[in-house]
């Protein structure tokens, strides 16, 4: 098909690590998110998804499907409104574009993972989705149109806050910033820029009053994703969802979505939440709606081509509250899910347990208890993952290091937590405290790698020797299983004796390289 010669008047995009489905992998993209790419590797650690013959991209961010969604329904037509791939831009960025619409969610990769691991394991190297935001706005065609005056670039996504400031907008040649929610400021903005209207440099976006105020999307997202809540009101400091209002999408409404990716070709579905206990909620305790949610998800699983379901998150008080619940939710979820451990089927989904101190969660985070007392999290924290384990759900647990006012002895309480953990099968990744916006604590101190105590640092190599021990192949005479149990202990081992000894973590890669060694070929089984 020929080239849109003309341009298409709004343009919208993302950097190649975000249009990337990573091959139906959605944990593959936080690796993905720090590690350094070379060109001749970026096909094999985050592929280019295919697009339409007319060039559009087939698979897009969620994010940017809802933003193509609310132009289409304001009365913009789809052949002024293009979703595009970075490596398409020069089909359709023509004389008559007016607007790029820039959606990402880290673009200068200080999120917890992709700042955390970058300066861990990396050699504090860039990380990927910084690179690749930097290259879309510097190394494409938008470049040209850009200094030309013939465009505006408008940032928006969860990372969009990033770029706020003035010297990065000027130097990456953004001209207009969204934050927040963008269904009540986006229209505006777009309007304005085809118009020739000056656009603010940053606007706050307003949440919507209802469900039916956010659009539906219209083409596949990436990893199927469709949202199921939004907003969370658990209140804790380190937090963006929770300055959301909160709200549950009708069940027709996520169906219709869902419906729309299972049409384009999508057999898994991510359910964006920031709890998935959360929806239907209509108890101040936080005490789950069963009957809602178990609703939700039967509704899902029906819908034709639909061979996986993922949950994006989960909070851990919800599970000892209701077992239940959670009894009734895995009896659908086993059945629709991808993931296997040494032959077996399970359920995952992230879970923040962030300390083990109940000074910092009374102190940081007391709504997270709820509907039980911060005194008690240690114990919601040991419960909830017997339970979710019994029904073969195995959570994938965040832990923040260096949160603001940290003392030895809360360090020494989450040390004591992973102990009493020991033994549950879980996937434990420890992160720095990053000091997100908008959120209350979005003006605390960011630890550095260098500051991090002995014990902080302990509780990094505890978690990962967990993980090794849980999650490691055993030895066998299958190739791939060789390889994949050879691979940390051998190009781990020459990482450390190039670079890393040299570093902060030298100790603790040490540690983890023993370990692994001798998991490897003292304990094969």
């Amino acid at each position: 098909m020929s080239r849109h010669q003309n341009g298409t008047k709004i343009v919208l995009t993302a950097s190649e690590i975000e249009m990337s489905n990573f091959r139906d992998d959605p944990f593959s993209a936080f690796a993905g998110s720090f590690l350094p790419a070379p060109g001749f590797l970026k096909r094999f650690l985050y592929p280019e998804t295919e697009s339409h013959e007319d060039r559009r991209a087939k698979i897009a961010p969620y994010g940017l499907r809802k933003m193509e969604a609310l132009l289409l329904e304001s009365g913009f037509t789809p052949a002024e409104v293009a979703v595009v791939h970075p490596k398409k831009l020069h089909h359709f960025i023509g004389p008559e574009t007016r607007a790029v619409g820039i959606s990402s969610m880290d673009p200068l990769g200080i999120a917890y993972v992709s700042l955390t691991y970058s300066r861990l394991f990396t050699n504090g190297s860039e990380p990927n989705n910084r690179t690749e935001f930097r290259n879309l706005l510097l190394n494409t065609p938008i470049t040209k149109a850009r200094r030309s005056g013939q465009i505006k670039v408008i940032v928006g996504g969860a990372g969009a806050w990033q770029t706020a400031p003035q010297a990065i907008r000027e130097f990456l040649g953004i001209d207009c910033v969204i934050t927040g929610e963008g269904e009540g400021v986006a229209v505006d903005i777009f309007r304005r820029t085809l118009e020739g209207a000056p656009l603010p440099p940053v606007v706050q976006g307003k949440s919507p009053r209802k469900p039916e105020d956010i659009p539906l999307i219209r083409g596949e997202s990436v990893h199927g994703c469709v949202e199921i809540t939004r907003g969370c009101g658990r209140g804790c400091q380190f937090c963006t969802p929770t300055q959301r209002q909160r709200m549950s999408i009708p069940v027709d409404r996520v169906v219709q979505e869902v419906t729309v990716n299972a049409s384009h070709g999508a057999s898994m579905i991510v359910l964006a939440t920031e709890d998935i206990f959360l929806y239907g909620l209509k108890s101040r305790q936080f005490r789950p709606n069963r009957e809602r949610i178990v609703k939700l998800l039967e509704a899902i699983s029906s819908v034709p081509g639909i061979k996986a379901i993922q949950p994006a998150h989960m909070a851990l008080a919800p599970v000892m509250a209701d077992p239940k619940c959670v009894e009734e939710i895995a009896e659908i979820l086993i059945t629709k899910t991808s993931y296997q451990r040494r032959g077996k089927p399970y359920i995952t989904a992230e879970a923040g347990v962030e300390t083990g101190s109940t000074r910092l969660i009374k102190e940081r985070m007391a709504g997270k208890a709820l509907p039980f007392k911060p005194k008690d999290w240690q114990e919601i924290v040991v419960q909830s993952f017997g339970i979710l384990n019994d029904v073969d759900w195995n959570p994938l647990t965040t832990w923040i290091v260096g949160l603001p006012g940290e003392r030895e002895e809360d360090v020494l309480a989450t040390l004591e937590l992973l102990d009493r953990l020991k033994g549950a099968i879980a996937f434990y990744v420890p992160l720095l405290f990053v000091p997100l916006r908008p959120s209350i604590l979005s003006e605390g101190s960011r630890p550095e790698v260098e500051g991090l105590s002995e014990l902080q640092w302990e509780v990094f190599t505890r978690a990962w020797e967990y993980n090794l021990d849980i999650w490691r192949r055993p030895l066998s005479p299958s190739p791939r299983n060789l390889l994949s149990s050879l691979l940390l202990p051998i190009f781990g081992g020459l990482f450390y004796l190039t670079s890393a000894r040299r570093n902060p973590n030298g100790p603790m890669m040490k540690k983890l390289l023993f370990h692994s060694f001798k998991k490897a070929f003292l304990e094969p089984g």
